[in-house]
């Protein structure tokens, strides 16, 4: 009896001991495995992190020289006035498809990003910028973007050839579709969640545009699921960093630049994208400016918001060619989610959600308007 008790004793040591090692193995191994993981997603971080300069994507000797043969003109899409130059809509003959083809003159794109800045050093929209900011882009995979499938050049031009957006832009689509109201607002909805998508994962990559307008935001039918996607384009401005001081020097279109940006000092770029896209979503939703421009002492609406508050606008502010006040034509979920947008403090504006918020800061998707529908 007392062997077998022994016996007894001894194997459950035993058992025991080996439990240990094992679970000793187990954990040396997750260990690892943890730290090969956290290497791993650590790498795939900063391979995502852009250039400390955006042309620097783009390599001038990849150039490719224009073979004027392939592409048919079929008319003109828009001037692309900053850049001397305009935008044509092409038939690409040899992959069948149309095109969006950005031509700007030799004499002032010129062979290189940093001739460009000798020769025209005053100027805030940077066409090599863009090329390597949209080349950075296609590299991390992000979806709201046209393709830009080649950048070309004969004596006289540099042509862009991205791919062609259907739908044209916000600015075109906002003078379409329902009267400001519900019905409107209904309409428009998808399109303000992808803007605010995009925007967050442009963000997500250390890139912010600080362009952002009705004009730079185009739209394509997505010929799987037949629905509208939004496209950004012009990333002529975009930095790669997420603070920068405006040094009393604001960019950007005058309706949609953030307060913060006229004063100098340094300023958090992803408000003033969301600051932006506020004043996108109210041109887009009630076919108007809330102001023309946010300088000090530019606008008088802008000056009676900053005095008596957004609401107090909408309640006074007609809309255009109408006997409707702007806040009879909107619902209550976005007038809060514009208030949020358009807060002159950005220390108290909505952001859009990025990860490097913390999480008790408000976010455009933690209101209702978003939520309904």
């Amino acid at each position: 009896m007392a062997d077998g008790r022994l016996r007894l004793r001894q194997y459950l040591a035993l058992l025991s001991s080996t439990s240990i090692a094992v679970m000793g193995v187990m954990w040396v191994w997750s260990r690892r495995r943890a730290k090969k993981s956290g290497k791993a997603h650590e790498e795939n971080s900063t391979s995502k992190k852009p250039p400390a300069e955006l042309h620097m994507s783009f390599d001038p000797k990849e150039m490719q020289p224009w073979d004027a043969t392939r592409f048919r003109f079929i008319r003109r899409l828009q001037d692309a006035c900053r850049n001397h130059g305009q935008v044509n809509l092409m038939f690409d003959t040899v992959d069948s498809c149309l095109v969006a083809v950005k031509q700007m003159p030799n004499w002032w794109i010129c062979q290189s990003h940093g001739e460009f800045l000798e020769e025209h050093s005053a100027e805030t929209e940077l066409p090599w910028q863009d090329i390597g900011c949209v080349r950075f882009l296609e590299s991390v995979g992000y979806p709201f973007l046209c393709r830009l499938q080649s950048v070309a050049r004969d004596d006289n031009h540099t042509y862009l050839v991205f791919a062609y957006a259907t739908e044209g832009d916000l600015f075109s689509m906002a003078v379409k579709g329902p009267s400001p109201g519900s019905e409107r607002e209904m309409h428009f909805k998808p399109l303000v969640r992808q803007l605010f998508q995009g925007l967050k994962e442009l963000h997500e990559v250390s890139v912010v545009h600080r362009d952002i307008s009705p004009e730079n935001v185009v739209c394509s039918i997505d010929c799987a699921s037949d629905k509208q996607e939004i496209k950004l384009i012009d990333f002529g401005m975009a930095l790669p960093t997420r603070y920068t001081a405006s040094l009393g020097q604001a960019v950007g279109k005058p309706s949609y630049i953030a307060p913060e940006m006229h004063h100098e000092g340094s300023y958090d770029a992803f408000l003033a994208d969301a600051f932006s896209a506020g004043v996108v979503v109210y041109a887009l939703l009630l076919q108007d400016y809330p102001w023309i421009t946010t300088k000090p002492g530019g606008c008088k609406r802008f000056e009676y918001v900053e005095k008596h508050g957004l609401r107090a606008y909408m309640m006074k502010q007609k809309v255009r060619g109408t006997s409707f006040k702007i806040g009879e034509c909107m619902s209550e979920p976005l007038k809060e989610l514009l208030i949020g947008l358009l807060n002159f403090d950005p220390a108290q504006r909505l952001t859009l959600g990025e990860c490097s918020y913390p999480h008790r800061r408000r976010s455009v998707w933690d209101g209702e308007w978003l939520k309904a529908g």
